[in-house]
């Protein structure tokens, strides 16, 4: 997403979640995209679209997400633990500065686990609009949107 609005010459910015807030003073609207939103409105995408959010919607920031409506989903999730993919917790161990590996040994420390979950789920109320093939939806109209495809499909089946 960040490459194709550069290429059309939209001025972006993009900073690691500790200068989040920092950076956010200097923002006008946040565009995020999304691997899934849920049939409550919530969003599944990328482990921090969360905080992102979460930190735009407190300084009135507009969250926007881009979603094609093959992503959206019939199911309700609210959290992001369950059904989460789990990503190599060696990623979290390493850095990219041979000379600091502080979790190096991680493996023999008694009682230590890393977690490294691959996305995290966004509350409805942190999503401003939803972008999509069909035009711009609030959140609030995914179950709506679902609908309408699924009585698409009903009558699709049918003339066949």
């Amino acid at each position: 997403l960040l490459a194709k609005l550069t290429q059309a010459g939209i001025p972006c910015t993009y900073v690691f979640v500790n200068a989040l807030s920092y950076a956010m003073a200097n923002v006008t609207k946040v565009f995020m995209g999304a691997a899934a939103i849920m049939a409550n409105g919530a969003v599944l995408s990328r482990i921090g679209t969360a905080i992102v959010a979460m930190t735009a919607t407190s300084q009135n920031v507009p969250v926007i997400f881009c979603c094609e409506t093959y992503k959206l989903c019939e199911r309700v999730q609210l959290d992001s633990i369950v059904s989460n993919e789990l990503g190599n917790p060696e990623m979290l161990a390493s850095s990219s500065i041979r000379s600091i590996q502080p979790l190096s040994d991680w493996k023999q420390t008694p009682g230590l686990k890393l977690l490294n979950l691959r996305y995290d789920l966004t509350p409805m109320k942190y999503v401003g609009m939803v972008i999509t093939e069909v035009g711009m939806i609030p959140a609030t109209a995914v179950p709506a949107l679902l609908r309408e495809y699924r009585r698409e499909d009903g009558m699709t089946q049918l003339l066949e």
